[in-house]
């Protein structure tokens, strides 16, 4: 199926956004817990699985539109070849 630049450029930032977003995530946590502060490990375990469901969310909501779309244009071209 022949897709837009938008949507295109919606399934990158989709997936970019999943594993920077995770990588982030990954990050922040372990330097929240290599701090060593009262209450680092359970702050640092709730950030990673915030920012994890966070990015997970985002990228599914992204995909889901150009799932959309793809349904909108079949839904198109079905009415043309009536």
């Amino acid at each position: 199926m022949k897709r837009t630049v938008i949507e295109k450029i919606l399934v990158v930032a989709a997936w970019l956004g999943l594993i920077f977003g995770i990588l982030f995530t990954v990050l922040v946590s372990k330097g929240m817990f290599e701090s060593n502060q009262e209450m680092c490990f359970p702050q640092a375990i709730v950030t990673l699985i915030g920012g994890v469901a966070a990015s997970i969310v985002g990228w599914a909501l992204l995909l889901q539109i150009v799932r959309i779309s793809d349904r909108l244009h079949n839904i198109e071209k079905m009415i043309d070849n009536k």
